[in-house]
């Protein structure tokens, strides 16, 4: 096993069980990809290759990190099945159309800039919310959603967004010139999905934008 496979495999089962202490079931893949997205931060960042990144992640900052992992994600049930969670959030065909393409966009940074993990996770939410959709009953407008995957992918939006505010690669075919409007359109999109899943009036929402517009 490499040197890089071996750290991030001994410091996944010590985030895991940092955050198991902290109350959040998340699974060894999930916590993988956190992991993976926190060491490709840092050596943005500080412009340091990953190997210094790890060096410099310390015991100290695993405990802070795994701290902060549980107030920022914990309304996500990580680890939890969605297909067998509470689908409480109605979600127009409108704005599931326009989460399918925020993703499909999302997922062409990640594959633009191999980045392997973050394909995967993005792939997995897209394959989630999917399945969820289509075991939706097919005359309403309105598609039954879990609360938890739509801020997952809110989430995964406002990474992207971030890394490519930060300089990554563009998807091919889009020019420079869309880097600011491509960030913007990707934050608005994890905005509105936040706005939608915490919606408790009762009142059957609205997509957050025009996507003719």
């Amino acid at each position: 096993m490499s040197a890089r496979g071996t750290w991030l495999d001994s410091r996944t089962t010590q985030l895991r069980q940092a955050l198991l202490g902290l109350g959040l079931t998340i699974t060894d893949s999930q916590v993988r990809v956190l992991l993976n997205d926190k060491l490709d931060e840092y050596a943005r960042l500080m412009h340091v290759s990953r190997r210094t990144a790890q060096r410099h992640f310390t015991d100290n900052q695993l405990a802070i990190f795994a701290n902060s992992l549980a107030a920022a994600i914990s309304d996500e049930a990580p680890g939890a099945d969605m297909a067998d969670f509470d689908r409480a959030v109605l979600l127009p065909t409108s704005a599931l159309g326009l989460t399918v393409a925020a993703l499909a966009e999302a997922l062409k940074v990640a594959h633009s800039n191999l980045e392997d993990h973050v394909l995967t996770d993005g792939l997995s939410h897209l394959s989630t919310l999917g399945m969820i959709a289509a075991d939706a009953d097919a005359d309403t407008a309105l598609v039954p959603m879990p609360r938890p995957l739509l801020l997952r992918i809110a989430r995964y939006l406002d990474n992207t967004a971030k890394t490519v505010s930060e300089g990554a690669k563009l998807p091919d075919g889009l020019a420079e010139s869309a880097r600011a409007p491509f960030v913007t359109t990707l934050q608005q999109d994890a905005d509105g999905l936040r706005t939608l899943a915490n919606t408790e009036d009762g009142d059957p929402p609205t997509p957050w934008r025009n996507p003719n517009a």
